[in-house]
Order: C-alpha cells, then sequence, then structure tokens
C-alpha cells in the first residue's frame, strides 16, 4: 500500500494531464466523434478518480459519508434540473449568434485558440469568483451568499463539486460561450479545453494526496484549490478555475507545498445555515444580508 500510495501521490497528475492529452491527440486524429469522445473522457475520468478517492483518501475526516452523501443528492438534484435546459438553450443561442461571427482569432493555430481561450474564460471566471469572495456593499453580500453554498462544506471531496446555488453555477455558465464567441473557438480547441477543465474541476476537490510540484503554477489543481476551501481568509485565495495565471497576476495565489490547511469550511459557521440544511442554504440570496460576511475585504494586492 506504502508503494501505491507514493505511485499515487507523484504520478496520478502527470498521467492524467497525458492520458487527457492523448485521446484528444486520438480523437482530432483518428476523427472520431468529439461529443462521444469528451463523454467517454468524463465518464472514465470519474470512475477511476472515485476508486483512487475511496482506496487511499487524504484524510477519512475529510472524505464523504451518508450524511454528506444525501447532502450532495439534494444539490445535486437541485442543479441538475436547473441547469440541463438552461444550458441546452445557451448553447443553442450561442451556436445561432456565432455562425457569422469569426471571433477575434479565428483561423490561429490550435494551442493558441486553446490558451486564448483559457484565459478568456478565467479572466471572467476570476472576476466573478473574487468579488463573490471579497467584493463589499450589497451586490457583495449577495454574491457571497449566493456562492457560500459551496464553502459552508467542512470537508472537501470529488463529488461535493455539485454542492452550490444553482445561480452561482447560472451565472458562470454564460462565461462558456461569451469566452468561446470571443475567441471563435475551435470545435476542437472547445474539446481540449472542456477536456482539462473537466479534469480540475474533480482533481481540484480531491481527498487525496497528490503533488503537482512546478505544475501548481500553470493548472490550478489539488493542491492549490485545497487552500481555496481554507477557513482561513488569508488562504482562501485561488480563484481560478483551470489557470492560475490571473491570481498570479493580481496577487491573490496561494501556494504551500506539502502543506494542508488546517480547517476547511468557512471561518464562522454559527453565521450561517448547516450545509445539510439545504433549502435555508439556497433561500439565502432572498433574505435581508444580515449575515453578511463583514471580514470579507478587497485586498490591496
Amino acid at each position: 500500500m506504502h508503494h501505491f500510495r507514493t505511485a499515487i501521490k507523484y504520478g496520478l497528475y502527470p498521467f492524467s494531464l497525458i492520458s487527457t492529452g492523448i485521446i484528444c491527440w486520438l480523437t482530432f486524429t483518428q476523427q472520431y466523434n468529439i461529443a462521444a469522445a469528451y463523454t467517454w473522457i468524463a465518464a472514465i475520468r470519474f470512475t477511476f478518480l472515485q476508486g483512487v478517492e475511496l482506496a487511499v483518501p487524504l484524510r477519512t475526516d475529510w472524505g464523504i459519508n451518508l450524511k454528506e452523501f444525501w447532502r450532495d443528492i439534494k444539490y445535486g438534484a437541485v442543479n441538475f434540473l436547473t441547469l440541463r435546459l438552461y444550458g441546452f438553450l445557451i448553447g443553442l443561442g450561442t451556436i445561432s449568434f456565432a455562425i457569422d461571427n469569426p471571433g477575434l482569432i479565428a483561423g490561429a493555430p490550435l494551442w493558441l485558440d486553446i490558451i486564448a481561450t483559457a484565459l478568456m474564460y478565467e479572466f471572467f471566471q476570476y472576476w466573478f469568483h473574487r468579488i463573490s469572495h471579497e467584493g463589499s456593499g450589497w451586490i457583495g453580500k449577495k454574491l457571497w451568499h449566493i456562492h457560500v453554498a459551496h464553502h459552508l462544506p467542512d470537508r472537501v471531496y470529488l463529488i461535493m463539486h455539485a454542492v452550490g446555488h444553482p445561480i452561482n453555477f447560472l451565472v458562470v455558465m454564460w462565461f462558456v460561450p461569451l469566452a468561446t464567441w470571443l475567441t471563435g473557438a475551435s470545435a476542437e480547441a472547445v474539446m481540449v479545453w472542456f477536456a482539462f477543465r473537466g479534469l480540475h474541476g474533480l482533481l481540484s476537490h480531491f481527498n487525496v494526496d497528490i503533488r503537482a510540484g512546478w505544475l501548481n503554477y500553470i493548472f490550478v489543481g489539488t493542491e492549490l484549490h485545497r487552500y481555496h476551501h481554507s477557513a482561513s481568509l488569508e488562504d482562501s485565495k485561488n480563484y481560478g478555475s483551470l489557470l492560475p495565471f490571473w491570481d498570479q497576476l493580481f496577487g491573490t495565489f496561494v501556494y504551500k507545498p506539502g502543506v494542508n490547511p488546517v480547517r476547511l469550511g468557512v471561518e464562522d459557521p454559527s453565521k450561517y445555515p448547516k450545509t445539510h440544511d439545504a433549502m435555508q442554504v439556497l433561500a439565502l440570496p432572498f433574505k435581508p444580508s444580515r449575515n453578511s460576511r463583514p471580514e470579507a475585504q478587497v485586498s490591496e494586492t
């Protein structure tokens, strides 16, 4: 088991990156159906990572139990039912709107297309995410109450990624067509971006001790995003979802190699409903802002 844990710690992340890249490359060179290939990548990846997490968790008290499972089911059901039709309509509207729009870099090499689209999306996502945490005034409080559902859990594991407010997901979803429309991204670029974004969406909430080393300066993986869920306001930065570029540029990058947060969740849980009381948590944005987050101030950086 010791050798297995060591292999997972240092080998799982580069293996995941390389295998995802190879599958994307095979999809293009062998002319596989892009939508089908993406679906298979997502399904196989989730099954494999879930098995690893159950086998060698970083901390058992940060893992899933029956109570958390039923909490996740509630949030997952609400978000699934809310987002399916909405996502379809956004996708249909984006395609129709962008048919005659070449974008900013249409016809660029695939690698430039991928990087530009990822950075464009990350820029919008970064600032929405950061303001949701650090914003002041009425808007800052409302955005925090929309976003706090994802931070109330005091443990982070693979499937808790679905724990969140549907309004938060609905807003962030708009950044996807916006970024791809502005850049004029090709179908191949979108697949690569989504494949790696999906990988890091899972790994960012992975309750397994994996080390990315210098790759933490390129991608937002487990070590970086785990600090985003720290109960310490000083450490709960790293607002990027795939790339830490904007965090590094704007001074919100937190990386402490080999050190885990002391506690996960929010600084003062008593200010909010219990995370398992899903209906009360989801109702927070619609209530008077008495449970504000006065400690959340925009940093000087």
